[in-house]
C-alpha cells in the first residue's frame, strides 16, 4: 500500500503558480468574504491567506457579523465585482440560516468566481470549457490524481457524495477525462455494489469512517475527501485501519486532499487574472 500524500502535490502547484505570477502585469488579489463565528470557515480563511501570501497574492478580508443581511452581502458582491484591484472572490460557507447558497452564487462575476459558486461556472464545468472555474476541493482531487499518474481514461470510478461543492462537479470532471463514473449518495440502496467494483474510489460525504473493508476492491486506489474530528483526532470518510491491507493506494487524513485545496485556490486566482486581462484586451 502506498500513501498518496498531498504535500508534494501542493509544493509542485505552488512552484508553478509562482512561475506564472512572474509573467503577470498586475498584482493579484483575492477577496475572502465570511461570516464571523464559524470556526471551520475561519480556519480555512487563515490557511488560504497564508497560502496566498506565500506565492505573492494579496488578500482582502471581509468579515460580517452573524446578523448580516442578504442586502449587505449583495452590496459587497457588487462592490468586489467592480473593484479592478480584486481578481478573485470567495464567499465562505455556511451562510446564516436566512440566506441560501443561490442567493449569493449568481451575484459573483463568473471570471472572479474562484471556487465555482456561480451556476455559470458549473455549466462551464459540464461543458469542459477552458474558461471554467472549478470548486477547489474537486480540482484538488484531480491534481492529486494527475500528480501520481493515476489513469482515468476508461477507469471504473465511484464517487460517494453528490454535493455541489465536491461530488457533483467532480463526477463531471472525471467524465470529461473519459472515466466511467458511478455516483452514490444518501438514497443509494447499497453503495457497496458500486464502491467494491471501482478501481478508483473517491469519498466526499463527511460521514466519518463510513468506508470499510467491504466497500473497497482489492488493490483499488482510495481518495478520502472527508474531514472531521473523532475522539479528538482528525478523521476522514475512510476507516483507514479497515482498508489499509486491502487497497493499493490511499490518501491520509490529514495530509491528503485537504492540504492541496488552498494551492488550487491560488491557481484559480491566477487563472482569474488571465481571464480578466484577456477580456480587457479584447475591448
Amino acid at each position: 500500500m502506498e500513501l498518496l500524500r498531498g504535500k508534494p502535490v501542493r509544493e509542485a502547484l505552488l512552484k508553478e503558480i509562482k512561475a506564472n505570477l512572474e509573467d503577470l502585469a498586475m498584482q493579484p488579489q483575492l477577496a475572502i468574504v465570511r461570516v464571523d463565528g464559524d470556526k471551520p470557515s475561519a480556519s480555512y480563511a487563515k490557511m488560504a491567506t497564508k497560502t496566498m501570501e506565500s506565492v505573492g497574492i494579496d488578500v482582502k478580508s471581509v468579515i460580517f457579523s452573524p446578523d448580516v443581511t442578504l442586502t449587505d452581502l449583495q452590496a459587497t458582491a457588487a462592490e468586489l465585482n467592480e473593484d479592478p484591484s480584486v481578481h478573485g472572490i470567495i464567499f465562505m460557507q455556511p451562510f446564516p440560516n436566512n440566506i441560501q447558497r443561490e442567493d449569493i452564487a449568481e451575484l459573483i462575476d463568473p471570471r472572479k468566481d474562484v471556487d465555482c459558486l456561480n451556476p455559470v461556472n458549473l455549466g462551464k464545468v459540464m461543458a469542459n470549457s477552458d474558461d471554467a472555474m472549478y470548486p477547489s476541493t474537486a480540482k484538488a482531487v484531480l491534481e492529486l490524481i494527475d500528480h501520481y499518474g493515476i489513469e482515468l481514461k476508461g477507469t471504473e470510478v465511484c464517487v460517494v457524495g453528490s454535493s455541489l461543492v465536491v461530488g457533483s462537479p467532480l463526477v463531471q470532471m472525471l467524465i470529461n477525462r473519459e472515466a466511467t463514473v458511478a455516483n452514490c449518495h444518501i438514497e443509494t440502496k447499497d453503495i457497496t455494489v458500486h464502491t467494491a467494483a471501482a478501481d478508483l474510489l473517491i469519498s466526499a460525504t463527511g460521514a466519518l469512517e463510513m468506508i470499510k473493508a467491504d466497500h473497497v476492491k482489492e488493490g483499488a486506489t482510495v481518495i478520502d475527501v472527508g474531514f472531521g474530528m473523532k475522539n479528538g483526532n482528525p478523521t476522514g470518510d475512510v476507516d483507514f485501519k479497515s482498508v489499509k491491507d486491502i487497497v493499493g493506494n490511499v490518501t491520509p487524513v490529514p495530509g491528503g486532499v485537504g492540504s492541496i485545496t488552498t494551492a488550487v485556490l491560488a491557481q484559480q486566482v491566477v487563472k482569474a487574472v488571465q481571464l480578466l486581462a484577456r477580456d480587457t484586451d479584447a475591448k
